[in-house]
């Protein structure tokens, strides 16, 4: 194999220049997933998608909602964009109001409920949230919200809402505020649906182990236009769209539900892949970003890829590397490849099977090394979430095995070590005092929290880490 993957991958421009012999090199061990160009769509049509259709056709009734949201927490909250049309403007991003077929209006969750954020006080669409508390059990929390009789279609919704989160709630409560359970949520998905018909299961195919614990991060959606896997693990291959629209089929529940969605969706990807990546707001180091850039085609480029000032060229290879050779947690990689692994099988045998490649285990189950424009802005790191700067991705020594982000404020940001501010603990979630807030602690620990792994910084001297973090800046 090429030791770069040139051979193997679709990935535009040329293969970096390594500009060194690494013969314990990672991506020696790698596989390029070789990507497929998307289908043509209308970016601005797929944003207008995302914030107006009914991809997720359960909620909360518009009547509702003021009495809902405070009770929901960091799921309901979140700034609202004043150039929305009509009655979304007054709601969060990350939800729309939908005009029901009877004329009753629902409130249902979109997208942008995990994938936009405040950074440095900007709210940034695409950008993974960082600051969700998904610690609570969803369902639990509706039961405050009073009901109401099912007399309108946004009623039977909103009932409907409330059934199905009485099965994915308890099932998918993270330990930690800050990470997601994205990863959770599609296996439960999965679980309750037939996959010939799409109806829905009150009872599992099979039964999820009960200690199921996959924290996520969500990664930023500028990536789309270079990945050719969706999910940190490798899986969803080729058109990205089955597994986009199962991610939000909470209450889809028919094959031709479902074929209306994909349909629009060519547009909706079209949109992620038109995203701009922010770009570095304060002066760089030139001297130093230049030495960083040497460190990186040596030691990094092969994994993540080559950049460019003006974006064009750039060669991004999308490899995967075997669990054992990254290092990282494991345990989304091995529920994937070993207990979960039945459920590539309903996958392939569905309708998302048949636009969408899952590819849990090809050539063999690890993770791929993410692309890395503006991979400043997107703390904290890895798929887990375990590892709140980029200095500390770089040097695994350092990694405090529990700590805490400082506050929830996206404008107190450490520009030095490029991540969240974080108070380093001596004990964990199972230590914690009776007065202080558990979910609040990382515990590397717990079961899938592992902040271990990605260990080929620690070979670099201390100015290489620093000039490196200095490129990064840049990209």
């Amino acid at each position: 194999m090429d030791p770069t993957g040139a051979g193997d991958s679709e990935s535009s421009g040329d293969p970096p220049p390594l500009g060194c012999v690494n013969p314990e090199a990672p991506w020696l061990q790698g596989y390029p997933i070789p990507r497929e160009e998307s289908l043509p769509g209308d970016p601005v049509i797929g944003l207008e998608a995302l914030l107006t259709e009914d991809y997720v056709s359960c909620g909360i009734p518009w009547e509702l909602f003021p009495i809902a949201q405070p009770l929901l927490g960091t799921y309901a909250d979140g700034p609202s964009l004043a150039w929305r049309e009509g009655k979304n403007a007054q709601v969060p991003v990350g939800w729309n109001v939908l005009e029901m077929k009877d004329g009753s209006e629902l409130v249902a969750p979109n997208c942008f409920n995990c994938h936009s954020a405040e950074f440095n006080g900007e709210l940034i669409l695409g950008l993974g949230r960082h600051d969700a508390d998904f610690t609570s059990d969803l369902f639990a929390l509706m039961q405050l919200v009073p009901s109401l009789p099912a007399l309108n279609d946004a009623g039977k919704a909103f009932n409907k809402f409330i059934q199905r989160f009485a099965v994915v709630g308890p099932a998918s409560i993270m330990l930690t505020a800050g990470t997601n359970p994205a990863i959770e949520f599609a296996f439960i998905l999965l679980s309750h649906r037939d996959p010939v018909t799409l109806e829905w299961l009150d009872e599992p195919i099979q039964e999820l182990p009960e200690d199921m614990m996959i924290p996520a991060d969500p990664p930023p959606w500028w990536h789309a236009r270079k990945k050719a896997s969706q999910f940190a693990n490798g899986m969803s291959r080729g058109d990205h769209r089955g597994t986009m629209i199962l991610a939000s089929s909470l209450c889809t529940d028919t094959v031709a539900e479902a074929a209306v969605i994909l349909d629009y969706f060519i547009d909706v990807v079209a949109y992620l892949e038109s995203i701009e990546p922010p770009q570095y707001p304060y002066p760089v180091d030139e001297e130093l970003a230049a030495a960083g850039a040497e460190v990186f085609q040596c030691h990094c480029a092969g994994c993540h890829g080559s950049y460019t000032a003006d974006g064009e060229n750039e060669y991004y290879p999308n490899m995967l590397i075997p669990v054992d050779v990254i290092g990282t947690d494991p345990v989304f990689a091995n529920y994937g490849a070993n207990e979960f692994n039945y459920l590539e099988d309903w996958f392939e045998s569905s309708f998302f099977g048949t636009v969408t490649e899952l590819g849990v285990t090809e050539p063999f189950h690890g993770y791929v090394a993410p692309p890395l424009d503006s991979v400043w802005a997107s703390a904290p790191y890895f798929h887990n979430a375990s590892v709140p700067t980029l200095e500390l991705v770089l040097d695994s020594g350092a990694r405090p095995t529990y700590w805490k982000r400082v506050d929830f404020d996206s404008t107190n940001y450490d520009w030095s070590a490029l991540g969240w501010p974080f108070e380093e603990l001596d004990h964990g979630q199972d230590q914690a005092g009776p007065f202080e807030q558990r979910n609040l602690i990382y515990d590397t620990t717990k079961p899938g929290h592992s902040n271990g792994g990605h260990e080929f910084g620690d070979a670099l001297t201390q100015q290489e880490r620093a000039a490196v973090l200095e490129y990064l800046k840049t990209i």
